[in-house]
């Protein structure tokens, strides 16, 4: 998704149309990319500029890593964008003013970013009746929680009923940064791991609870980020759904 973002920052560059390339000249292609005109797919031709958003395996918000750490740098990303065909639009207008509950991490992402199911679960007893609230995904999530529904989408289908949600609540990961592309509010729980002064958005309400500085970044289990994640409390969460919602 932030790539998107830094392909329009490109053009604004230089109004040529963006390659990403990964390492080693890699092409890669998110469906996130889709429909998107600033974007070229591997197949066509022309005079392209090249955008690499990694250098060395590493992300632009990272100064180093290990097999056990991250290092962040401050960054802020750039909004990105999604452009969606008719048939989206309208799946998304059939699923309107949804409370989006986003527990899901992706594989292999840190275990520091986990906010606990129990924790979701007393976060979703708190927001009944205050909407439909639901959860989203290719498969059924094997826990599910209390008062939420499931909606089967592909990351396209579920981008689009983001668009017309009345907010999103979500670990800090791809949940965000659709919201932000397509300008429903967030609460985004971001824990010790790592700060909203490096993936975070203007307008959202961050959670984090790393003090002055970036988020230890551990990819292994931390107590640091176990004690983080724990004094995010549901009721916090909740009062802030209920401030953020629109």
């Amino acid at each position: 998704m932030m790539v998107t973002g830094l392909a329009r920052e490109a053009q604004a560059r230089d109004p040529r149309k963006v390659r990403i390339q990964y390492e080693k000249g890699k092409r890669r292609w998110c469906p996130l990319w889709d429909n998107n005109p600033r974007i070229a797919k591997h197949e066509e031709q022309g005079d392209f500029q090249v955008l690499e958003p990694r250098t060395d395996y590493i992300r632009p918000y990272c100064s180093s890593k290990t097999d056990r750490q991250w290092t962040w740098k401050p960054y802020q990303p750039p909004p990105g964008e999604v452009y969606f065909a008719h048939w989206e639009t309208a799946f998304g207008n059939l699923n309107p003013n949804l409370i989006v509950i986003g527990p899901a991490l992706k594989i292999g992402a840190s275990p520091n970013k986990q906010w606990g199911h129990d924790r979701w679960a007393a976060l979703t007893r708190l927001l009944t009746g205050t909407g439909k609230m639901v959860q989203m995904g290719t498969t059924h999530p094997q826990n599910s929680l209390p008062a939420v529904a499931f909606l089967q989408t592909e990351v396209r289908q579920a981008a689009a009923v983001i668009a017309r949600a009345r907010l999103v609540i979500c670990s800090e990961g791809a949940l965000h940064h659709i919201a932000a592309a397509v300008g429903t509010p967030a609460v985004v729980i971001y824990g010790g791991y790592i700060s909203p002064k490096v993936t975070g958005y203007e307008g959202q309400v961050a959670l984090f609870r790393g003090g002055d500085g970036l988020g230890c970044g551990m990819r292994v289990d931390c107590t640091h980020c176990a004690t983080a994640m724990a004094s995010i409390t549901p009721e916090e969460v909740a009062d802030a759904a209920l401030g953020a919602m629109r």
